[in-house]
């Protein structure tokens, strides 16, 4: 089986990596589209995966093609990745203190087969309350750039979290559980 990761994530395609996992990546060259205010955070997540791996799908003569897309939703607010860093101070002032929900869409679709499955996982993430200088501090670190809500849980993002319930590794960007069951499941379907 011909297993594609639409996307260009070293994050992604480390932790698809050390699954042992044999794939190609092909990164998909999606423009992504600005979530509007009314917009259901779960369902832009899916939708943004499932918009990744059709345009992987459109490209490729045969394969399995993985699409992920990873956002922070607050009170119903869609962050993406921020476009400066004053959008970042924004985003971190935001999850100050509070609750957030880190939600990864995928999406698998099978060329040969032309089917697809689509889901979604969701990791709720406490941050501690922020002071002026925790903020400037990790800004000048740059771990904020492209980050959908302008940190990494896995780099110096560590240090503004306070807790976190779910899995980790969807806060990362790829939760790596879901997908694999999902990928399993999906794959045996094939072979009934």
């Amino acid at each position: 089986m011909r297993l594609i990761l639409a996307s260009s994530s070293p994050r992604r395609i480390e932790l698809l990596s050390k699954l042992g996992a044999e794939f190609e990546v092909i990164p998909s060259n999606i423009i992504e589209p600005f979530p509007s205010p009314e917009e259901d955070p779960i369902s832009f997540a899916k939708n943004l995966s499932f918009l990744k791996a059709y345009n992987v799908y459109q490209l490729i003569e045969e394969g399995v093609i993985l699409g992920v897309d990873t956002i922070v939703e607050i009170n119903n607010l869609i962050l993406g990745k921020p476009k400066d860093r004053e959008e970042a101070r924004y985003m971190l002032r935001l999850l100050s203190g509070n609750t957030h929900r880190v939600i990864s869409g995928f999406t698998i679709i099978d060329k040969k087969r032309e089917k697809w499955v689509s889901d979604v996982a969701i990791t709720a993430v406490k941050f501690r309350r922020l002071k002026y200088d925790d903020i400037e501090n990790y800004l000048d670190t740059e771990d904020y750039i492209d980050k959908a809500g302008a940190y990494a849980i896995q780099g110096f993002g560590s240090t503004l979290v306070e807790y976190i319930r779910g899995c980790y590794y969807n806060v990362v960007g790829f939760p790596i559980e879901r997908i694999m069951g999902a990928l399993k499941l999906f794959l045996m379907e094939e072979k009934r």
